[in-house]
Formats: C-alpha cells, structure tokens, sequence
C-alpha cells in the first residue's frame, strides 16, 4: 500500500493536478477524489471486515483508514529518504496498538 501511495506513478498524477490548480480549480479535489478517496474507501472496507471478526476493536472504519494511511504516508512526506519497510512496520505497530483487538 505505501508503494500505491508513494510511487512515481502516483506523484506523476498529483503534480500536474496540483500545478494547474489555478486554471482547473477542480482538478486537485478530482484527482483525490480518484486516487487517495478511492484507497481510503477501500482500506475502510477491508478494515469494516476485521472489525467485523474481532480482529480489530469495534471503531468507524472511515477514521481507521484515515489514521493507517496518515501513519503509512505522513512520514515520507518529512523524511522522502526514509526505508519504506521500516515506515511500514512502524505504522502497522502503532496502529494495532490503537485498533488492535488484543
């Protein structure tokens, strides 16, 4: 998943949608609304179906998805160096110690 969120592709849709912002006013908001929204909506599901199963503790999944996608993203955005396995890890750490059943 940080691959999807962090890969030359995926920057290669934001930076021009970001870039003409100014004469295309909708053109960031669509491009979220295609790509980050979509993932985020899909986590959501998946993480519905664990709560759902007693692996994760009963919580709205729209605000989970939101926090391990924060937890997976937020710190390439500081350090874009950063190893992306051990970004992963961290995030799944911290997450399972809020969401997690046991």
């Amino acid at each position: 998943m940080l691959r999807v969120c962090h890969d030359e592709d995926a920057r290669a849709v934001h930076r021009p949608a970001g870039a003409e912002a100014a004469r295309f006013p909708d053109l960031p908001a669509s491009a979220r609304e295609r790509t980050a929204l979509r993932l985020r909506s899909a986590l959501a599901d998946r993480l519905a179906r664990l709560v759902l199963t007693g692996r994760l503790r009963a919580c709205d999944p729209e605000t989970a998805a939101e926090h391990f996608l924060a937890l997976l993203t937020g710190p390439l955005e500081y350090r874009p160096d950063a190893d992306p396995e051990a970004v992963a890890e961290a995030a799944v750490e911290v997450f399972l110690r809020a969401y997690g059943s046991g």
